[in-house]
């Protein structure tokens, strides 16, 4: 079995949030982490401060599918095909809820990584979310 590939990359996080009826909001985030090859497979992992609390988020990069993972201060998982409605979960301290993912866009090659999608809570669109990451090998 082959050790997988990894190295330190610079991060920038772009994310809009557009809710119903509320001004649109952008989140624009600068971090280090790591890009790791495993096979054909790339992740991106990283950890940011909430709410005193340390998340680790683990970003399945692909081209018709992606996921991320989120643990520590916040539980999530998000997981996106193009074209399909697929359904995650999102842990609160009252308990788990479901949601699900309708992707209208995803790309992914090296150095950038974009989605597009609707998220829907019980069958109702609570927002529509793009997040866009791009990655540079650091110094």
């Amino acid at each position: 079995m082959s050790t997988p590939l990894q190295k330190t990359v610079n991060i920038r996080l772009v994310s809009t949030i557009r809710h119903p009826n509320v001004q649109e909001e952008t989140i624009n985030i600068e971090i280090k982490g790591t890009l790791i090859l495993k096979g054909k497979q790339y992740y991106l992992v990283y950890e940011e401060m909430q709410d005193q609390k340390i998340t680790r988020t683990t970003v399945k990069l692909g081209g018709q599918t992606a996921l991320i993972l989120r643990s520590g201060g916040v539980k999530m998982r998000l997981p996106f095909e193009r074209g399909e409605l697929q359904t995650g979960s999102y842990d609160t301290q009252y308990g788990t809820i479901i949601i699900n993912t309708n992707t209208k866009h995803l790309h992914f090659d090296d150095g950038h990584f974009q989605v597009e999608y609707e998220l829907i809570i019980n069958e109702e669109v609570a927002g529509t979310y793009t997040l866009e990451l791009i990655y540079t090998e650091a110094e």
